[in-house]
């Protein structure tokens, strides 16, 4: 998995900071800042690219991935 990590002050993001694709299996991972992941299955390259060059990436995250894909969520390590 390739990771991106994305400035949250540029980018005005309060929930993650970064993201990872598995190109073969179709998933994205969302890294939040508590240390928690999101694991979203099935999304395209397409999808991704349109995250990554969203403006507002935590809007497109919760009205265009979370609702269309499986989650599975990743609890941080204790």
């Amino acid at each position: 998995m390739r990771f991106t990590t994305f400035h949250s002050d540029e980018w005005n993001l309060k929930t993650f900071h970064t993201i990872g694709y598995q190109k073969d299996s179709q998933t994205l991972q969302v890294c939040l800042h508590d240390g928690t992941s999101l694991e979203l299955q099935e999304v395209t390259e397409q999808n991704l690219f349109e995250f990554i060059l969203a403006p507002y990436k935590e809007r497109y995250l919760q009205e265009q991935l979370l609702p269309n894909h499986k989650v599975n969520v990743v609890q941080k390590n204790p």
